[in-house]
């Protein structure tokens, strides 16, 4: 294949998953067919298959160039090679202000979250892959950056790095979805930043828990 031809590919290829994520978010991913696709683009449906051998593996193909982007956003926060709470929360901040200020970025959100059924047996391959985190991710992020903080002595012994991870993550999820949607009535960047604060305190053992604070007002 000669180079002319590899760059036409590619580029076919880039206006595939454009045209899948803008019907994926729009319609839905279970509603969208590759015939949408291709009359999208004025393709046929085999040039689409030509690319991509199902729907799933154009979905899985969207998941993985998010979380290579995301993983060169963590990359550009290493330092030394090293990830800290801290250094990962910062960086899902600024996140989740290009998620709200990029249509892209926000289109491929309300995909993930609202247009997939993700109970369907058809999806069971890539919600494993982002559950067991087998593609680098904010969750796998925060889980590495806890246990370096245990070791170099930054975060308390005992911390429970799989239980604050989820919730780091679901708090990112939960205020860019306020946001999308409008509900938020208060800074997003501000209000993502207290919380990751919050959770900094406990992993570093200078809060007192919730079930500690009610014992001493029992007394």
């Amino acid at each position: 294949m000669s180079k002319k031809t590899k760059e036409e590919a590619e580029k076919t290829r880039r206006r595939i998953l454009a045209s899948a994520l803008a019907l994926f978010s729009s319609r839905g991913y279970d509603r969208t067919t590759f015939n949408d696709i291709a009359a999208r683009l004025k393709l046929t449906k085999g040039a689409i298959y030509w690319h991509f051998e199902s729907k799933e593996s154009v979905l899985i193909e969207l998941v993985r160039l998010a979380l290579e982007k995301f993983r060169r956003q963590i990359e550009s926060v290493m330092p030394e090679g090293e990830l800290s709470f801290p250094l990962v929360a910062e960086m899902m901040v600024k996140n989740a202000a290009i998620v709200v200020g990029d249509p892209k970025a926000a289109a491929f959100f309300r995909l993930m979250k609202c247009q997939i059924c993700w109970e369907k047996k058809s999806m069971s391959e890539v919600r494993a892959d982002l559950l067991n985190n087998a593609a680098f991710g904010p969750k796998e992020a925060f889980r590495e950056a806890i246990a370096n903080d245990v070791r170099r002595g930054r975060g308390r012994e005992g911390v429970d790095a799989e239980q604050i991870s989820t919730v780091a993550v679901a708090l990112w999820d939960g205020l860019v979805q306020m946001r999308l949607e409008h509900f938020l009535g208060c800074d997003l960047e501000d209000t993502l930043r207290k919380s990751y604060e919050a959770i900094w305190l406990d992993i570093s053992g200078r809060r007192m828990s919730i079930e500690s604070n009610k014992e001493d007002k029992s007394k």
